[in-house]
């Protein structure tokens, strides 16, 4: 009896984590749609998301943040790096999709992320005695060439490789988010370490109100997609994933979030007809293979 609990523990797990990278995945095109139906743009999206997801994420975190908040306090510093890390995530890869569009986009943001988080941890926490993850560093290094330079579209390399390496700066950022929720420890819960991120990121980014005000206010000519941007692969998604990752031994978790670019991808095609040649496939699958390979040695 224990034993079909546990198994039906790990299955609800299992399901959650990656019911979470599915939604993690609708982030692209949701503001793919906001581009084309609005006269918005990417840093008037990055802010909405990030302001408007946290009241919420600070609502569903409340508990924990309550119970944990004595070890935060003291870690402020990682605290406020990790927002920042957010605020610069959100900037770069919005960006990259206005540029490159979902697929090139989401594919160089996330797939290196393991790959980058391994190397600085070594440098940044003193992890030394974990090896050097050659095999990801080349396969991410050759997929994100072949996704550049063997284009399906007309779109000039030099686009691509500006929408790459947007997508590239992103990964940076977002490996910054994993080191720093890392260094915050395991005894505070993932979700209220995000929601205090968030809540940095949305001060962070809340300049660019007087920057870009007219693009903020079309953006809601379609506001039911802001809706979804805020809810669906933001609140939902992130309360779903960390329900899940505390039952899914974390070599298993870090397959499972390749289930979010494949996402991408697979609407970006199917909703906006972005379309990869050959050579670019062979270029996303070694990006999602380097993704699984990192995972897989951690």
């Amino acid at each position: 009896m224990a034993n079909r609990a546990h198994d039906n523990s790990a299955a609800g797990g299992l399901i959650l984590v990656l019911a979470g990278a599915i939604l993690w995945g609708t982030v692209g095109p949701a503001s793919q749609f906001l581009y084309d139906g609005t006269d918005t743009s990417p840093m008037a999206v990055a802010l909405l998301r990030i302001a408007l997801a946290t009241p919420l994420l600070l609502l569903v975190a409340a508990p924990a943040l309550r119970e944990h908040w004595r070890g935060l306090r003291p870690k402020a510093g990682t605290v406020v790096l990790g927002g920042l890390c957010i605020a610069l995530y959100q900037t770069f890869y919005f960006q990259a999709v206005a540029v490159s569009g979902i697929t090139l986009a989401t594919l160089t943001a996330l797939c290196p992320v393991p790959v980058l988080v391994a190397l600085s941890a070594r440098v940044v926490l003193g992890e030394r005695n974990r090896p050097i993850p050659w095999v990801g560093i080349i396969a991410a290094s050759a997929g994100t060439l072949l996704l550049v330079g063997a284009p399906e579209t007309n779109a000039p390399v030099s686009q691509l490789a500006l929408g790459a390496a947007l997508g590239l700066m992103a990964a940076l950022a977002f490996s910054g988010i994993a080191l720093t929720g890392r260094a915050l420890g395991e005894r505070v819960p993932p979700l209220a370490v995000t929601a205090a991120f968030f809540t940095v990121g949305a001060v962070a980014l809340s300049p660019v109100i007087v920057a870009v005000p007219q693009s903020i206010a079309a953006a809601f000519d379609s506001a039911g997609m802001v809706a979804f941007l805020v809810l669906v692969p933001t609140v939902v998604a992130y309360s779903l994933f960390y329900r899940g990752v505390g039952r899914t031994p974390a070599a298993v978790t870090g397959v499972l979030i390749v289930a979010e670019p494949l996402t991408a991808a697979t609407l970006g095609f199917a909703l906006f007809d972005e379309r990869l040649s050959a050579m670019q496939i062979a270029g996303a699958a070694l990006l999602c293979a380097a993704m699984v390979k990192a995972a897989l040695d951690r």
